[in-house]
């Protein structure tokens, strides 16, 4: 899965070097752990094929809760089958309990390690790595699988070459250790006949969140069923992170912040804070993404990628002359408070709540609300005042 990380244990020597003896492999170096398991380089030991496997970690291996989730994991992964999605190539048990998976090893890096390097994406370029993304998760929801954790450090970027001819870079979607695996009727099985995967032996206790919270859908903020939807609110994240370096609450700090705004907060526009031009199309379209409600949303990944692919033509046609989503004083050098006013009597994405006209403008921290009929007011003032000093000198040019 990845051929660059650092180890974080011991060497072929130490620790990392015997935690498959008694397997068909060997391992290498480690490259990973989390608090479920534990990651390794490997190598086949008859056919000198690197690899990387998965365990469990040694303290929890015994715990059954553990072993059937990363079992779940392996055969979600492996009944995916699509070149978005890590592949899996074996599953088994080390001499000493230890559940493991063993995955295709790749080159390159996270989107997460991407951005970091880079800033923000080009939108074109972003736009053809989300809908990678969007192709990987649709196979996984075609299997009945939910992802449930989709966010840049999941998402890795195949070095050019390395997954594809060329100078193709291929995304793939990774860990899908805390996946949801729906029944048979929502995976799309034929009534009677059973899942693409079995489901957990020990499921997720109600009223707990599973995911990451910076990445969490309003849902699952609430510890609420998932579906597909729930997935493609993730992306639309992505896809926000991407064009502009950073997520629609980077201003929010704690956990329990971020999971108010996932809930409460209307995002802002990409177009707001994006430093390149953004289409107006990709700001409906990232927003739709981000609707609270999941019947608000793009109702697949399949959808979501179409939009975005008939917004990539129109960029690819237009040669760059598209209609960008700014801000009215990106392009006329206005102040923030006729941004505020523009933006209250615009599109319905402007965050004016239903029925509260202008006075019901949501004005995000440190930026100062505009009151309609002061602005009026104002208005006509400077408009008196600018007639009578006008009035003056006409007539003491004797013109008036």
């Amino acid at each position: 899965m990845v051929a660059r990380r650092t180890s974080d244990s011991s060497g072929p020597s130490g620790a990392a070097g015997d935690v498959l003896e008694g397997t068909p492999y060997r391992a290498l170096r480690g490259l990973g752990r989390g608090g479920m398991g534990e990651v390794v380089e490997a190598e086949h030991r008859a056919l000198r094929k690197r690899v990387v496997v998965k365990l469990v970690r040694r303290a929890l291996a015994h715990d059954p809760r553990f072993a059937d989730r990363l079992q779940v994991e392996a055969r979600a992964l492996a009944a995916v089958s699509s070149p978005h999605v890590v592949a899996v190539l074996d599953l088994g048990q080390t001499p000493s309990g230890r559940p493991y998976f063993v995955m295709e090893r790749l080159e390159g890096w996270t989107l997460g390690e991407e951005l970091q390097r880079r800033g923000p994406l080009p939108v074109a370029e972003a736009i053809d790595l989300v809908r990678q993304v969007l192709a990987g998760l649709a196979a996984a929801h075609r299997a009945g699988v939910i992802h449930r954790d989709v966010k840049l450090d999941n998402v890795f970027l195949c070095a050019p070459g390395a997954a594809a001819p060329g100078d193709t870079r291929v995304a793939k979607v990774l860990d899908f250790g805390v996946a949801k695996v729906l029944d048979g009727a929502l995976a799309g099985a034929a009534p009677g006949a059973p899942p693409a995967v079995d489901g957990p032996a020990y499921p997720t206790e109600a009223g707990l969140l599973v995911g990451t919270p910076r990445t969490a859908s309003p849902e699952q903020a609430q510890c609420q069923p998932v579906d597909a939807r729930a997935d493609v609110y993730a992306v639309g994240l992505l896809m926000y992170t991407l064009v502009v370096g950073h997520g629609p609450f980077a201003h929010v700090e704690d956990a329990l912040g971020v999971l108010r705004a996932h809930v409460l907060e209307a995002p802002a526009l990409p177009s707001r804070y994006a430093a390149q031009p953004i289409p107006a199309a990709l700001d409906r379209a990232v927003l739709k993404a981000l609707a609270k409600r999941p019947e608000e949303r793009f109702q697949s990944a399949e959808a979501f990628a179409a939009e975005l692919g008939r917004i990539a033509g129109e960029l690819a046609e237009g040669g760059g002359s598209w209609r960008a989503g700014r801000a009215p004083e990106a392009e006329a050098g206005w102040g923030p408070q006729s941004r505020a006013w523009f933006e209250a009597v615009g599109e319905g994405t402007s965050g004016v709540r239903a029925g509260g006209g202008v006075a019901g403008v949501a004005v995000e921290a440190g930026e100062a609300p505009v009151d309609a009929w002061l602005f009026a007011g104002l208005t006509l003032a400077s408009t008196a005042v600018f007639s009578a000093i006008a009035a003056l000198v006409l007539r003491g040019m004797g013109v008036w």
